[in-house]
């Protein structure tokens, strides 16, 4: 029936230190404005600065109005404010739409042999405990390096078939 509210601890204490850096840089920012428009519109009177704002949000409305109808009922047709066109589709898609590769377009022979050289080279480095160590290394710097290596070889191998 109690539950114990869970602690959220501070992953990446780093990145939450630069966010509270650019948080307190826009909130300075945003002072530093609101002081200076401040001091733009202390000698204007109240009934003055609602006249101010009126007038801004009619221009701004009504200018916007003006872009919206134009694009509608624009009556020049060899510029039409509106274009229909043909979606081009990268040519990796079938007709079907569906997002299969095509096979002949990846891995060709000179591509597969250095796979595999790569991959030798990788297994090689497993003998000895040095070469253990360039080995994590590489996969710690490229984490999915091998799953990458497994896929270009079955597209490969399926270019085959």
């Amino acid at each position: 029936m109690l539950h114990k509210k869970k602690k959220i601890g501070i992953e990446n204490p780093l990145k939450e230190k630069a966010a509270t850096g650019i948080a307190k840089f826009l909130l300075k920012v945003q002072t530093k404005f609101s002081d200076f428009m401040n001091g733009q519109t202390k000698n204007i009177s109240p009934k003055g600065l609602k006249l101010i704002v009126i007038v801004f949000c009619v221009f701004g409305g009504g200018f916007s109005i003006y872009l919206i109808a134009e694009a509608i009922w624009k009556t020049d047709k060899a510029q039409p404010g509106l274009k229909i066109e043909k979606v081009n589709f990268p040519k990796y898609y079938d007709n079907n739409n569906d997002a299969e590769l095509q096979s002949d377009q990846y891995v060709d022979q000179e591509t597969y042999q250095r796979i595999l050289f790569f991959e030798s080279y990788m297994d090689s480095l497993m003998q000895t405990e040095s070469g253990r160590k360039i080995h994590d290394s590489i996969l710690l710097a490229r984490p999915g390096l091998p799953d990458s290596i497994a896929m270009l070889k079955e597209i490969y191998q399926s270019k085959i078939k």
